[in-house]
């Protein structure tokens, strides 16, 4: 945050934190995307922009109880939200650290880009859940 590479949010009670996550601008290479993508696009874009959800951590004493659902949830969110009221981006995309963290992400819609280990859900499907 001090470098302004990200914005943090914290979910918190008055007494300790329990997760938080990260926000950033991006973009993906048109060569990374899928067809059904690249299709939609202009030919003078080449690249998508993207919000980064750069981190999302639950602290491990409150497993199990939803904290990612959550922070997941706000983060798709207020990213859908400034996507319409203040600068586009095209899709939300993730760098998944392992198989459970892809197996998290995927029930929420995310998908794999093709050949390089990230994730991506585009704002029509994020527009869908609000």
């Amino acid at each position: 945050m001090k470098r302004k590479l990200a914005a943090c949010f914290i979910l918190s009670d008055d007494k300790e934190i329990k997760g938080y996550y990260t926000l950033s601008r991006s973009s993906i290479p048109r060569t990374q995307l899928p067809e059904s993508i690249i299709n939609k696009l202009p030919l003078s874009y080449r690249d998508l922009p993207v919000t980064l959800l750069g981190r999302l951590a639950a602290d491990i004493r409150f497993n199990r109880q939803g904290i990612g659902k959550l922070l997941l949830i706000d983060a798709l969110k207020r990213s859908y939200e400034t996507s319409v009221t203040n600068i586009t981006s095209k899709a939300i995309v993730v760098d998944p650290i392992d198989n459970a963290a892809i197996d998290f992400y995927s029930k929420y819609g995310f998908v794999c880009l093709p050949g390089n280990g990230r994730m991506f859900i585009t704002m029509s499907t994020v527009a869908q859940l609000f």
